[in-house]
């Protein structure tokens, strides 16, 4: 009698730990669902955001070594034109889209050019500081995440929890929601299916450019209107 209390209470303190292990395996599960899903918008926001910015100055500019001039102010790392694309850059169409709402103010021809120009670093700038905000949330989720996943193996022995998986009766529930009669020999591929990986916080997404605000580049922006005249077009 005391024996059969014995294994009773043993079980049902494994079979609570075991529900623990898996409901706290679950909040970290949906917490990484929710973490993809900023980074699925925090892509999208670089590409249709930003990435547009910078095309839009492209279209202005035309000619690739006035592109290369102006990432160079930028501090742009040498060789690397992001989102550049030689249709869309020389494509009518997709000027007039991008340039759409953008209204050229200034006395001279120049000076609205350089306005314009002005305008749309603006515009990227604004959208990069955006972006730094949204990165940094998900890096800051993605960290909070790996603190759970390293709390949770420090509480949790998963060799304790398989072995215990393994002796449950074929019709418990517990083993049902895990499938029911595991196979000798298929603990160790259910074993690996269970290691939560934590987040790689290194491939969050493209890493927020550090770019100059305008007042400290205005200077050099009409000196690289000046140079760009003949193919820099309202």
């Amino acid at each position: 009698m005391e024996t059969d209390i014995s294994k009773a209470l043993t079980y049902q303190v494994k079979r609570e730990i075991a529900e623990r292990y898996f409901g706290y395996r679950k909040i970290i599960e949906e917490d990484k669902e929710n973490l993809n899903t900023m980074l699925k918008d925090l892509r999208r926001f670089y590409e249709e955001r930003v990435g547009v910015d910078f095309i839009r100055i492209y279209v202005l500019l035309k000619n690739r070594d006035l592109i290369r001039s102006f990432l160079d102010i930028l501090g742009w790392p040498e060789g690397e034109i992001p989102f550049y694309d030689d249709y869309i850059v020389h494509s009518p169409t997709i000027k007039e889209k991008l340039l759409k709402g953008l209204e050229p103010h200034g006395w001279t021809y120049r000076g609205r050019l350089v306005n314009l120009l002005a305008d749309c670093y603006k515009k990227l700038f604004d959208d990069i500081v955006s972006y730094q905000d949204r990165y940094e949330e998900c890096l800051e989720e993605a960290k909070i995440i790996n603190e759970e996943i390293r709390q949770f193996k420090e509480n949790f022995s998963l060799d304790e929890i398989l072995g215990f998986i393994g002796g449950l009766d074929r019709h418990d529930d517990l083993a049902g929601a895990l499938g029911e009669n595991i196979p000798v020999g298929h603990m160790q591929e259910l074993a690996e299916k269970l290691i939560i990986e934590p987040v790689d916080t290194e491939c969050i997404g493209p890493r927020p450019p550090i770019l100059p605000p305008l007042k400290k580049i205005k200077g050099r922006l009409k000196e690289l209107v000046a140079k760009a005249e003949e193919t820099f077009t309202l």
